[in-house]
């Protein structure tokens, strides 16, 4: 029997309302510190009152935003009301519990400007979802250009029919403007602030909550102090933008031996510990090029045991082409967001997604996997 419109909003939300609360998130309230806690009283008494409020949950990395989140979003599915949790990456949208990005959620356009809207039908299930909802929760805002906030504001006044911020939207955005901004192709300084969320004139209805305390480095406090002046900017600078790190905190001068030193330290008894998940999730090591990727992943694999296998790109040139460009060049470029021409494992193995595939499973870019069995065209993978 098909369902008319309304039966299936009702269906939707009867199916979200009926899912249990993932028991890791159910006490989560419980177990929060001053500044979450003031945080989510403050929220949650919006919430309950229906009282559209826009709040920035400002926080450094490390200071359990996406634990106030996971508390806030447990809270009121606890009192039967739907939440709607949503990020700016699919990365940061596999930490919510039925989590997803906001272009897919909310049906945001590719390409923006200034006046641009949600493209939406009034008697589309999903948007009747979005109107239902008691709280849309939205991560990572600090890295989405201000256009998309303003569309969204727009379409939900039009939604909803309430012509006050986002129709009256209790609206929770979380992110540190310390971190990564709205990405503008070749856009200056002055360009890029212009497109975060402070410059738009939203941010006059915003109330800003702030997290301070460093969950994360709760036991170095001296690091995490130091992680604060950096993000600031006032840790004194030695050479222009250059600062000097910690001799606490640096392993050497980037020579052989410090390299060997480093991988050591971060990645202790390795061979004792190929294809341990909870191990190799712990760790990683960071660089700012892919030369130095490529060159650690080297490293690191010779001490995996086992047989290596490897696997190459497509790499055949159009005959048309076949004089403008030679193989053995494009087969040298190496591209953010894009695998190796000559890519080498064995089991064990840790790789990321570069892909969004599935990311109500988990599976998008940024997803951490070890390979756990490796074929001649399909490398078998575990989150």
């Amino acid at each position: 029997m098909r369902l008319d419109g309304n039966a299936q909003v009702a269906r939707a939300i009867h199916d979200e309302l009926s899912a249990p609360v993932p028991p890791k998130d159910v006490h989560c309230a419980e177990h929060l510190n001053d500044d979450q806690r003031s945080s989510f009283d403050i929220i949650i008494e919006a919430i309950d009152v229906e009282n559209g409020r826009i709040f920035f949950i400002d926080g450094p990395s490390g200071t359990g935003k996406t634990y106030l989140y996971r508390a806030i979003l447990a809270t009121v599915k606890l009192r039967g009301k739907y939440k709607l949790p949503v990020a700016s990456s699919g990365i940061a949208a596999t930490l919510f519990h039925r989590g997803k990005t906001a272009h897919k959620t909310l049906g945001i356009p590719v390409t923006l400007h200034a006046s641009s809207t949600w493209k939406f039908s009034k008697q589309d299930v999903k948007t009747q979802l979005v109107k239902y909802a008691a709280v849309i929760i939205w991560d990572e805002a600090t890295m989405t250009h201000r256009h998309e906030y303003e569309a969204i504001n727009r379409s939900l006044r039009d939604l909803t029919g309430v012509y006050v911020p986002f129709g009256g939207k209790v609206v929770v955005f979380g992110g540190d403007f310390r971190q990564i901004l709205p990405v503008v192709p070749k856009g200056t300084k002055a360009q890029t602030i212009v497109a975060c969320l402070v410059r738009s004139t939203l941010w006059t209805h915003v109330q800003l909550l702030h997290l301070t305390q460093n969950m994360r480095s709760i036991h170095d406090p001296e690091f995490a102090t130091f992680l604060l002046r950096v993000g600031d900017g006032c840790e004194p600078i030695v050479d222009e933008d250059m600062i000097k790190l910690p001799s606490s905190i640096c392993v050497g001068n980037g020579d052989q031996i410090s390299v060997d030193n480093l991988i050591r330290q971060i990645f202790p008894n390795l061979t004792k510990h190929v294809g341990d998940v909870f191990y190799m999730v712990q760790r990683a090591i960071i660089t700012p090029t892919n030369d130095e990727v490529d060159m650690l992943n080297e490293k690191i694999l010779k001490e995996f045991a086992g047989e290596e296998k490897t696997f190459y790109s497509f790499d055949s040139v159009p005959e048309d082409r076949q004089n403008l460009y030679q193989q053995e060049f494009l087969n040298s470029l190496s591209f953010s967001g894009f695998p190796p021409h000559i890519l080498k494992l064995k089991v064990g193995s840790p790789i990321m997604l570069l892909r969004n595939i599935n990311t109500s499973s988990g599976l998008c870019n940024g997803t951490r996997l070890i390979c756990s069995r490796l074929r001649d065209h399909v490398i078998e993978a575990e989150i």
